[in-house]
């Protein structure tokens, strides 16, 4: 009985052995996946546990919005002005910009003129400033966050109206946006400079407003912008870039909710949302995606910013502040932009993008918003700057 007590002890000793010698191989399994994974594709990932990777490890990264970046180039490919930029940015260790992949503001007119001078007419016009702008980014190791429908360019370009026509595949508006996502995402999503992909700019503030074309200035009947064919189009939209790319982060470039926004699709009333209501948007728009994505400005911007981490922290998704800003001159602007940045930090944001660098169009009064290395708000990027030294950049 000793000896057969003791070959059964033998036999568990040894089946111990095989299991702890397969866990430490299937640990080792993992890294290297998780290495080759990194080796094939670079930028950014959230990881089945939620967290932003780069290169497999938590990443945490400030950068900022440069609206100019791919524009510039369109106009003139050899405009000095970009690569300068970009080399300031990396003296300034910005890791990497958000930017329109297209984008025109105006009358539908005007929105097609420029979109047929620059895209429709000559595809390679387009591409060849795109290629330009990654390897002006590559060069400065400035990673790119493209937002790829900035303002509704295909609308105006297909003579429609409305958001029911992007999920419609027999619109024209369908086949223009399918075709330059595709495009767009088959030919970058290798590249190194990119970083990310972004469906467009602030759309969710766009859904079922009562009275719209009485509110705001240009908007639509709020029947032809619904909560329901955004959240239907998001979801289109993920699965088109997933079929040419499972890995980089993907997300809305949504603002923060309105504060009316599920009675303004429920009841179509102006009331104040209950906290419960308002979060319930917040997790909607973004649930197509990988990330809770937000624009904050204003006084109120460090408390919101701490909710909706800790919203974003049960529902096991990172959070990317896409837009924070604070206008005007150094006088006036420091304290709010150190609290914004530093509700970040506090909160554990992993990625931001302050607006906006070098934007030639906001430098005055209330849109004073371009920061440069010259200007008296240079400070804001000198903030940013030892912010991302304290993380560590893998």
């Amino acid at each position: 009985m000793r000896q057969r007590s003791m070959t059964r002890a033998t036999i568990s000793s040894f089946c111990l052995l095989i299991l702890l010698a397969w866990g430490t191989l299937s640990a080792v399994s993992a890294r290297a996946a998780v290495a080759a994974k990194a080796a094939l594709w670079h930028g950014l990932t959230v990881s089945p546990r939620g967290v932003l990777e780069k290169h497999g490890q938590p990443y945490r990264g400030i950068g900022v919005n440069f609206v100019g970046a791919l524009r510039r180039l369109l106009a003139n490919p050899d405009d000095p002005s970009v690569p300068h930029a970009f080399k300031e940015l990396q003296t300034y260790h910005i890791p990497f910009v958000r930017f329109p992949a297209l984008a025109v503001w105006g009358s539908d007119a005007r929105c097609r003129a420029y979109v047929e001078q620059v895209y429709k007419s000559d595809p390679r016009h387009y591409f060849h400033a795109m290629d330009k702008l990654c390897a002006i980014a590559n060069k400065y190791h400035v990673g790119l966050i493209p937002s790829l429908f900035f303002t509704f360019w295909p609308n105006a370009l297909a003579r429609e109206h409305g958001l029911a026509v992007w999920n419609n595949p027999k619109s024209r508006t369908y086949r223009i946006w399918t075709q330059f996502v595709t495009q767009m995402i088959s030919r970058y999503a290798h590249n190194p400079a990119i970083w990310g992909w972004e469906f467009g700019n602030e759309l969710n503030l766009r859904m079922d407003l009562p009275n719209a074309r009485t509110h705001f200035r240009n908007y639509e009947s709020s029947w032809q912008y619904t909560h329901a064919q955004m959240w239907q189009l998001y979801a289109r939209f993920v699965h088109l870039v997933r079929q040419y790319d499972p890995y980089h982060i993907i997300e809305a470039g949504n603002s923060r909710p309105r504060d009316s926004s599920w009675h303004n699709m429920v009841d179509h009333t102006w009331k104040k949302d209950t906290p419960a209501q308002w979060a319930y948007m917040l997790k909607k728009d973004n649930a197509a995606f990988d990330m809770i994505c937000v624009h904050e400005y204003r006084s109120p911007a460090p408390s919101n910013i701490a909710r909706v981490a800790a919203l974003a922290a049960t529902w096991h998704k990172p959070v990317f502040v896409g837009e924070f800003g604070v206008p005007g001159p150094k006088a006036e602007s420091r304290r709010l932009f150190n609290a914004i940045l530093h509700s970040i930090l506090k909160a554990k944001v992993p990625l931001a993008a302050v607006w906006a660098f070098d934007e030639r169009n906001q430098t005055a009064g209330k849109q004073d918003y371009s920061i440069t290395a010259t200007n008296n708000r240079r400070f804001m990027l000198k903030a940013i700057e030892a912010a991302n030294l304290r993380f560590d950049h893998k």
